[in-house]
This record gives C-alpha cells, structure tokens and sequence, in this order.
C-alpha cells in the first residue's frame, strides 16, 4: 500500500468502541495509510479515541439521538444524506471503508463520478436491522443488492443473511487480531482472575437483547455451586446491573481489546445470547466466538441462532432457547460435575482453531491478493 488516505465512514461516535473496525484501523495504520473517521457522536464527548496509539483524524458530520428509538431510525436517513453532501471532499486515490448500507449506497453514488473505491462493510444488514414498512424494507433490500454489485467488494461476517449472489462478497470473518492475542497473554499473566471451578464469560453490550435476564436467572439457580461470572462491559440492563453486584462475580467496565481478550484465559465459556425477535440476532456472526476459538475455551449461544450450528455440530458449545435457563443452568452443572467432558470440549476448541487464521490475515488477502 501506499501513502494514502484511508477514510472510514461509520455512523459511531468513535472506531475504539467497535471491535471490527478498532482492528481494521490498527492494521491500516501498520500499513502506512493516515486515518479519517467520519462518523456521528451518538452522545456528546463520545468521538474521543482511547485506545489507540496513533492519531485518527475525526470528523464528526452528525450528533445526537443515541441509541434507541424512533428518532434514531428517522435519524440513519439523514445520515445517508450528509454522508452524500460531504463525500463531494474525498478524492479519487483516497480508499473509502463504509460501514453499513446507509454508508455504502450515498458514498456509491458518488464514487461514479470522482472514481475512488468504496469498501462495503456490511456488519449489520440494514433491511434486517429496523422493523420499517414493509415496501420500505422491499426497496432498502433492492438497494443493498444494487450496492453489492456496484462496490470495489462486498465485506459480509456470514452468507447466510444473503437470498442473492455477488461477486463483490469478500467474507471477513470475526476472528481476532495476533496482536491483540500476544497482547492479552501478557495482561492475563499480569493480573488476577475470579477463581472458580468453572468460569463463564459475558462482555460487550450487557443490554437486555443480549440474554441479561436469562444469565440472571441462570445465576440464581447455580449459585450455590463453585461458579463464577466474569462480567465486561457497559451494563445497559437492570439484569446486567444486579448481575454485577453478585458475590461471585468480577466486573469490568469498559476496557481495551486486548484485556477483554484476557479474560477469556480466565474463562471457560463465553455468553452470547440474542434476541431471536429481531431477524438479524438469529443470523449473528459473533466477535465474541472466533475469540473463543482463539483462546481456547467453549461457546454458550442460543439454540435459534443459526450461524451458530457449526459451533454445535463440532461440540464446542452449549446451546439452549432463549429463555430456558433451567435447561442452561443443569447444562452447566454438568460441565462442572465432569471434569472430562468440558476437557474434550477444550481439546475441541483447539482442533477447530488451527481452521482460521488471525484477522489480520484476512485483511492481508482483502487489501493485497483480491485488488491486484
């Protein structure tokens, strides 16, 4: 790569908070392009970058209306027309990472006629993410195929979300960076760990559409056996805050890549729960299970979680239905009352890991192999 500008447009207040995107930037960085973020500070002050070591230039187009509501929704079309306006400022040699359709499809438009490359980084389907109209959500899935077609490439975490073919589809894995892994193994040793003789692992947004109450009630119903909880994360539950609050539970609140990672080396599962009433849950791509992988420990998910049954079928995970947290909590016991099932389980894990390489192995074959 040359000396270029590499220019991130994503509807967030900052790229540190959003794992795919904060190991992205590192490796762009480490590749000699200079950062832009064009982005939309959701709550005042939170464009800061923190974890970073380098500068990324910051320019924030939107501000306001947080997370949740119907002024949110209101508010993504708006972005897509500021997004258009102030592409008028990029150049023709700049590269442009766009996150979500309502990034990708203005920035589309205008790279017809200034001619730079729009990377279509489809995290998050936009057509599955809102509950619109439906001839709203008939004309969003039309666009997001014409835009498909039409970007330098497609980058999807799982095909399944997909009923058409492109031959723009790079897919990008959500696995972890080697740096951040070599990163982690230092804190892990370097710090002290709940200690119990089985360890689950909830981090991220510890918000209700994320199993808070299922994992709460799981909770209550082994507590009374040598279990621990390590929690991290921005508690955005009345769940996740009691949770917190737990005898037998470390909390953490919002921390770097690397030493969330470090906490899977004190783990032996992780908790990913989703929402099954929202399309986009059951078709997740979850960070969180190339991390397990890579770490070395087993997956909890929900049984209607369909991008999830490879886990299953290669016995790394405990699956249940969203709600039955009777089910998950004798599931757990008996990890816990045999010894030998959860080492196999393990032994598993490690097998299905030397299948996938590190993020930034991917990115390697994006940037270099797929635009020669």
């Amino acid at each position: 790569m040359n000396e270029k500008k590499f220019i991130i447009v994503a509807p967030l207040s900052n790229l540190s908070g959003r794992t795919r995107l904060f190991k992205i930037a590192k490796f762009i960085n480490k590749n000699k392009y200079l950062i832009k973020h064009i982005g939309w500070e959701r709550e005042k002050g939170e464009s800061k970058e923190t974890n970073f070591q380098f500068k990324i230039e910051k320019k924030i187009i939107l501000m306001g209306g947080g997370y949740g509501g119907n002024k949110v929704k209101m508010m993504y079309f708006l972005w897509m027309l500021k997004v258009f306006f102030n592409s008028f400022s990029i150049k023709k040699d700049d590269v442009v990472w766009a996150l979500g359709f309502e990034s990708a499809f203005p920035l589309l438009l205008m790279s017809k006629i200034k001619g730079y490359k729009v990377y279509f980084d489809d995290a998050d389907r936009f057509s599955m993410l809102f509950k619109l109209p439906k001839i709203l959500t008939n004309v969003i899935a039309y666009l997001e195929k014409i835009t498909s077609r039409n970007s330098f490439k497609h980058i999807i975490p799982v095909k399944e979300r997909y009923q058409f073919d492109s031959d723009r589809f790079f897919l990008l894995s959500n696995f972890p960076s080697e740096t951040e892994i070599i990163e982690a193994q230092k804190i892990f040793k370097e710090n002290e760990w709940l200690k119990a003789d089985l360890i689950i692992n909830a981090n991220g947004w510890l918000g209700s559409g994320r199993g808070m109450k299922t994992l709460l009630k799981t909770y209550e119903l082994i507590e009374n056996y040598n279990i621990g909880i390590i929690l991290v994360g921005k508690i955005d539950s009345p769940e996740a805050k009691i949770l917190s609050k737990k005898n037998k539970v470390q909390y953490f609140s919002k921390v770097p890549n690397s030493f969330a990672l470090a906490t899977y080396y004190a783990s032996d599962f992780v908790f990913t729960y989703y929402d099954p009433k929202s399309k986009i849950n059951t078709l997740a791509a979850s960070n969180k299970w190339g991390d397990a992988l890579m770490t070395g420990i087993g997956v909890i998910v929900n049984e209607e979680v369909v991008t999830a049954e490879y886990l299953i079928k290669e016995d790394v995970a405990i699956s249940c239905r969203y709600y039955d947290y009777k089910s998950l909590s004798r599931k757990i016991i008996n990890f816990l009352e045999n010894k030998e099932r959860l080492a196999l389980l393990k032994l598993s894990v490690k097998e299905k890991s030397l299948k996938f390489g590190y993020f930034e192995e991917q990115l390697t074959k994006l940037f270099y192999n797929e635009t020669k």
